[in-house]
């Protein structure tokens, strides 16, 4: 018989059939609070680097166009 969608298995994701002598699988990495609050703080430094360039852009077009205006 085949089934679609693959034959149903316990474990999630992939997995070796027969694992090398003396292989131990990937642990889990880190739990779901410790990654949600690394998100966080990538989400609060992001927004806050976008913030500081959008500023320094546009007093870099303010000091240009004061070069500008006084030169001519």
């Amino acid at each position: 018989m085949v089934w679609l969608g693959g034959p149903r298995r316990t474990r999630r994701g992939i997995y070796l059939h027969d694992p090398p002598p003396d292989y131990h699988p990937p642990r889990p990495g880190i739990p779901l609070k410790d990654r949600q609050r690394q998100a966080r703080q990538d989400w609060i430094l992001m927004r806050a680097a976008t913030i500081v360039l959008i500023l320094a852009a546009v007093a870099f077009m303010v000091i240009m166009t004061m070069i500008i205006a006084t030169h001519s």
